[in-house]
């Protein structure tokens, strides 16, 4: 039974996917197995992966797209079934430090959910993501160190607010006891309510810089469908509990700034 399971969702992005793959076959750390889905991907994406997965991979390709939140869903219960200690959600737009599987659990406070640093692939000394700070008011979500060079600054591992599931490690005892992610959100703020049920639980959140990996941000997202799903979901989560009136101004605050 692998320690870790790694869970990675492809959709479009055969490319990536194995430039991915590739990085986590040089890991020093090598007790994991890699979940991979691929999300209903309407190009050549599981003809072009089939025949470049290592025995380490579990491919389940899906007829249909079922975004992000189902797909990392269905891999996680692999994982978790498979016997995997962690879970590891990774996007397929990654490429990993030879150490990050290491250090990310070397390093990982007991019971705690955490993330290593990430700095752009196009610009590798630049941050993308170096902790994250959540406010529960407007569900709005700020990427400490975005695009500032990597430095001192963020080489210190620290309690965050925030972390992105472009990468996660979550403890099976955590996924077991907040449970998967929202389905309903489909993609995008699944990991804003995901860090809002963890602290409810008062589970800790950490980011880790011991662990590095680089980011092509974007790969698999952008444009007006994305936009639609970030506002819906942001809507959402700020209505969540909310009486009808206390909807309708918060919505309203949403879609007219100022």
């Amino acid at each position: 039974m692998p320690k870790l399971g790694i869970v990675i969702s492809n959709y479009n992005g055969w490319q990536d996917t194995l430039a991915c793959l590739e990085s986590l076959g040089r890991q020093t750390f090598r007790d994991f197995e890699v979940v991979l889905l691929d999300d209903g991907s309407p190009n050549d994406s599981v003809r072009q992966l089939e025949p470049h997965l290592p025995p380490w991979v579990v491919f389940l390709p899906q007829k249909e797209n079922l975004g992000f939140a189902a797909a990392n869903n269905l891999g996680m219960k692999r994982a978790l079934a498979d016997g995997a200690e962690y879970v590891l959600l990774l996007n397929n737009d990654t490429v990993c430090a030879p150490d990050m599987l290491e250090q990310l659990l070397r390093h990982a406070p007991a019971g705690a959910v955490c993330c290593p640093k990430m700095l752009f692939l196009d610009a590798p000394q630049e941050l993308w993501f170096a902790g994250g700070e959540l406010d529960r008011r407007t569900m709005g979500v700020v990427h400490l160190g975005g695009h500032e060079p990597d430095g001192p600054a963020y080489s210190k591992p620290r309690e965050v607010s925030f972390i992105t599931f472009c990468c996660v490690l979550l403890p099976r005892a955590v996924v077991e006891q907040v449970g998967l992610l929202d389905e309903s959100l489909f993609m995008y703020c699944e990991d804003v309510d995901y860090c809002l049920r963890l602290q409810d639980a008062g589970i800790p959140l950490w980011y880790l810089p011991q662990a590095v990996l680089w980011h092509k941000a974007g790969a698999s997202g952008g444009g007006a469908l994305s936009m639609y799903y970030i506002t819906r979901n942001t809507l959402t989560l700020r209505c969540r509990g909310a009486g009808p009136a206390v909807r309708t101004l918060r919505g309203l605050r949403v879609l007219i700034p100022g």
